[in-house]
């Protein structure tokens, strides 16, 4: 940019300095409406240089610890259960990031954790966890990510993932956040591709629209994010309220067998700002 404008201003100076060893040749009207122009040519230049120079970088997108309470609804049969759930971001003092997601009751607990870095706008997992237990059954998942060997440890498998290791791979729950910064950069399709046991699951998700959810907060700017399933009969849809750090409000899912879940914000604080949810 800065040498196009460059060669604007020399360019006109040149121009200028042709018109005036012609200017004696011209009539006198001619010859000023020819320098009138050529001066506001040469000023615009010097305008878009000056505006070039003095723009100030955009700043890359980042996260604003918070906790959040949620409420969680599993909808599976005649048996629907509904239960608290809470959603915490922290920086850790090792400078990584650490989202947690737990869910308890007297029927079912869950707690999945996901520690990670941010390298150029992109989320590094390093370390995933996962557990539940009561009626979802006992389930205990983990994975480190070696990013110097390029390769994912399966703890309880005592064995490594039979994929390589490359940027832009997320857990889980991470993908979430690759979500959220994807957002903020003004990004409205995303691919990615989630470590998940010993495969890779890849998820497409795009924009549905943007537009006001009523909250107890009042109408709030948000961003309807769907994901792209071959079943009809499968959907995920996520919201994130734009003006909070695009923090997820609302998740709903339907499996193709009829089983649903929805996580619906209660409560969240983000430093000092406070969000109703529903």
């Amino acid at each position: 940019m800065r040498t196009d404008i460059s060669s604007q201003l020399l360019a006109c100076t040149q121009q200028l300095r042709l018109y005036s060893k012609h200017i004696n040749d011209l009539p006198r009207q001619d010859a000023l409406h020819h320098i009138i122009v050529t001066f506001f040519i040469l000023l615009a230049s010097q305008s878009s240089l000056a505006n070039d120079t003095n723009q100030a970088p955009k700043p890359a997108p980042s996260f604003i610890p918070y906790k959040a309470s949620y409420e969680a609804t599993w909808k599976a049969g005649w048996f629907p259960i509904t239960v608290d759930a809470s959603r915490e971001l922290s920086k850790l003092e090792n400078g990584l990031w650490q989202l947690t997601f737990e869910a308890y009751s007297s029927v079912a607990d869950l707690h999945e954790e996901t520690q990670y870095s941010i390298e150029s706008n992109t989320v590094k997992p390093q370390e995933y966890r996962y557990k539940t237990s009561g009626f979802l059954s006992k389930k205990r998942r983990s994975q480190t990510f070696d990013w110097e060997k390029q390769q994912v440890w399966i703890p309880n498998r005592d064995a490594w993932a039979n994929y390589e290791l490359t940027l832009g791979i997320q857990d889980n729950l991470s993908y979430q956040e690759q979500i959220r910064l994807d957002l903020m950069a003004g990004k409205t399709e995303f691919s990615y591709s989630v470590a998940y046991k010993n495969r890779l699951k890849n998820y497409k998700f795009k924009v549905a629209k943007y537009g006001k959810t009523k909250t107890k907060q009042g109408l709030i700017n948000t961003v309807e994010v769907i994901q792209e399933k071959d079943n009809s009969k499968e959907s995920t849809r996520i919201w994130f309220a734009v003006d909070y750090n695009y923090l997820l409000i609302k998740l709903k899912t339907k499996q193709k067998n009829g089983d649903s879940n929805t996580i619906s914000l209660k409560k969240a604080t983000l430093e000092d700002n406070v969000l109703l949810g529903f």
